[in-house]
């Protein structure tokens, strides 16, 4: 364009941010003009916002920047690339039809989780900003327009990390599932190595109180002294088997499994495909969790029962079924989280944990009164 055209060219038409060295190359006939068209559009701009935060504050005025980014930080690209990789994955050995090790997929699946917090606040700021700029009261047309395409660009920025998400939920899902029924088919391994010991200790116990009642009496003391070691001896080496065949259900593990069936069934992406897998990993992690509840209690037994071991018997039973508390304890936690990550939407969700929380006791409280008839 010659240079009185480009003199013409209105500055409000003009982009934020125009490349200081974009006239560096030019002809210098047109240099010039460039130039001075630049300093109009930077001072343009700059009354502008000031004008914004005079009018509406700075945090408007960050929203509005904000809106204008592609949505796609770093560190939602490496979060991305992470869960690309490991579809990658999966979809070779379902290619190859052969069974993949869940212990290495359990551990990428870890090094993500590293990152979802991060990602969830940039979603939880993200939703910030929508409120904010869905609460500000524009004082002319002209802003208001701004503020509606400010929004759409804010809401599909949002909805492009909330539908990634989902994804990541669905594939840990997916993951955390059968490394759940592992667990449950470990568990259950070991129970049938080991139903008849505990009857068998018992009634050993017995005979060993009954030695021991007619070592006081006896006259051939040595022979009945032997046969009370012999009995210890027994117990002590069916005790260890016993501790030694157990499958360690750990608090932390229970809380990442339970994480990854609540936050899946919580995402709106998420929630509509993983009503198979998710009912199947309930239905094991029900199962799971009144274990390693139960597994409390029948160890402060052995131990109270145990005549070798000099504790307070009150002490040692000091333990309940905790499943309950447990579960209370994991949602009051998870509510918290919410109101931080999920910012606007937290109340509908909260409400939503609240929902799960009460299946997942009834559902328990049902698991442990058919266990116990």
């Amino acid at each position: 364009m010659p240079a009185e055209k480009i003199a013409e060219i209105p500055v409000e038409k003009l982009p934020e941010n125009i490349p200081s060295n974009i006239a560096e190359r030019l002809p210098l006939a047109t240099r010039g003009a460039v130039e001075s068209l630049l300093l109009a559009a930077n001072s343009y701009h700059l009354s502008k916002r000031l004008k914004d935060e005079e009018n509406y504050g700075e945090n408007v005025v960050k929203a509005l920047d904000r809106s204008k980014l592609s949505g796609d930080s770093a560190t939602v690209r490496v979060f991305k690339d992470k869960i690309v990789n490991m579809v990658t994955m999966l979809q070779e050995y379902q290619r190859n039809n052969r069974k993949y090790d869940i212990a290495l997929f359990v551990k990428n699946i870890t090094h993500i989780n590293d990152l979802l917090i991060d990602v969830r606040s940039e979603n939880a700021n993200l939703n910030k900003t929508i409120t904010l700029l869905t609460e500000t009261k524009p004082c002319k047309t002209a802003d208001a327009d701004r503020f509606k395409e400010a929004l759409a660009r804010l809401k599909k920025q949002a909805y492009v990390v909330e539908q990634l998400l989902g994804e990541y939920y669905v594939l840990r899902l997916k993951v955390m599932s059968r490394a759940i029924a592992e667990k449950r088919h470990e568990v259950e391994a070991q129970e049938n190595f080991v139903s008849g010991l505990p009857q068998e200790i018992a009634a050993l116990r017995k005979k060993l109180e009954d030695s021991q009642s007619l070592w006081r009496r006896t006259v051939n003391r040595k022979k009945a002294a032997e046969e009370t070691q012999v009995l210890q001896e027994r117990i002590s080496a069916l005790v260890h088997d016993m501790n030694e065949s157990e499958v360690v259900i750990s608090e932390n593990d229970l809380t990442v499994w339970l994480d990854t069936i609540v936050d899946a069934s919580l995402n709106e992406y998420s929630q509509k495909r993983i009503s198979r897998p998710a009912r199947d990993a309930r239905i094991s992690l029900y199962f799971l969790l009144y274990k390693f509840c139960t597994k409390q209690e029948e160890s402060a037994l052995q131990i109270a029962q145990n005549p070798f071991l000099q504790v307070e018997p009150e002490k040692a039973i000091n333990y309940v079924l905790m499943s309950e508390q447990f579960i209370l304890n994991y949602f009051a936690n998870k509510k918290k989280d919410a109101t931080a990550w999920l910012s606007g939407a937290a109340q509908a969700k909260i409400e939503e944990l609240e929902r799960l929380q009460k299946d997942i006791l009834a559902e328990l409280r049902r698991s442990s009164k058919i266990r116990l008839k």
